[in-house]
């Protein structure tokens, strides 16, 4: 019986975890749009289509390189 609460806190940790990588790749996609969106209000559509054509952040976990 020791170990129930043991894997519901490796349940919450992993949950946390999810969310606050999904947490930072929402806030990059906003952070890119709205960078996107000065950069048109700037009269630099060219900088604009830079910005939008960054990568976006790959998902946690995943393989680097």
């Amino acid at each position: 019986m020791k170990d129930a609460p043991k894997g519901i806190a490796a349940g919450i940790a992993r949950s946390l975890d999810r969310a606050t990588g999904e947490g930072y790749r929402l806030g990059y996609e906003i952070a890119r749009d709205e960078a996107a969106f000065l950069a048109l209000e700037a009269g630099r559509p060219d900088i604009a289509e830079r910005i939008r054509a960054l990568r976006p952040l790959p998902e946690r976990g995943a393989p680097k390189g």
